[in-house]
């Protein structure tokens, strides 16, 4: 995690989990850091472990038509991603599994928004929830006083959904009347990049699923994504996240944190 954001306790479910116990969705989606069109990028695990402990990743997967359920596994079992961790608990769900009970009224489509159907069709529904240890037990270190990222190795639930990346904040934070703790938007390839609206655009769907939920607004926003050109995220892409904690550009990726007023 970065050193400004604030060193959470570990959820109270999560740090006495046991293997058989039941999940509770809400638990799951309450504080969780939200990543639409995802793919298989651990950054934001990396920025935020210790802010949050729980990670809901979603991504239609329309780019990889070779790309299966096993291919997931992979990225989550045996990729260096969670090299430093082990699994505790891993289980497929449906979508039922992971709504809640709360009856909601969503965003309606506008025509500046886009087509869902122009969009490059997405692979079936699957959801893979997997719960991690650190394997050499609870910590926290930094190389220096002076560093940057604080490491934070402690218990954490990463979900992993394949369904589409906006209505799913809908479907999930909108059902358990919950907000993220944080949202991720990096590099989520708008229109030729597969994705039939713009995340990055805060006036159309997803801006509005995001800031209009009942239930409150994210703390932060995480923006980024490829920038030969330099300094590009260094710009805010919505209006109420006006306080940047954080920025970095490492080979060619940029990556900023933002914060709203109201913080």
């Amino acid at each position: 995690m970065i050193k400004v954001l604030s060193h959470e306790p570990i959820p109270s479910w999560l740090n006495s989990y046991r293997v058989g116990k039941s999940i509770n969705f809400s638990d799951v989606f309450k504080d969780s850091i939200y990543y639409p069109a995802c793919g298989f990028d651990g950054d934001v695990m990396s920025l935020c472990m210790g802010y949050s402990h729980s990670f809901v990743y979603v991504d239609n997967l329309c780019l990889w038509q070779s790309v299966e359920k096993e291919r997931i596994y992979e990225f989550i079992n045996e990729s260096n991603t969670f090299g430093a961790f082990n699994r505790v608990f891993q289980a497929e769900f449906s979508k039922s599994d992971l709504m809640g009970d709360h009856l909601f009224d969503g965003e309606k489509l506008q025509d500046e928004d886009g087509d869902p159907s122009f969009g490059l069709a997405p692979k079936d529904f699957f959801a893979i929830l997997t719960i991690f240890e650190p394997k050499r037990g609870n910590r926290t270190y930094a190389h220096s006083d002076r560093a940057t990222k604080l490491h934070v190795y402690e218990p954490l639930v990463f979900l992993y959904v394949c369904d589409d990346g906006c209505f799913s904040y809908q479907d999930f934070y909108y059902s358990h009347n919950i907000r993220p703790k944080g949202v991720a938007i990096i590099q989520p390839g708008d229109a030729f990049g597969g994705n039939w609206t713009s995340y990055y655009a805060r006036n159309k769907i997803f801006g509005r699923i995001v800031m209009n939920h009942k239930a409150g607004i994210p703390e932060i926003l995480i923006s980024g994504g490829r920038d030969s050109r330099g300094g590009y995220f260094r710009e805010k892409i919505w209006p109420e996240y006006s306080e940047r904690l954080y920025y970095s550009r490492l080979e060619k990726k940029g990556l900023a944190v933002w914060t709203h007023s109201e913080s």
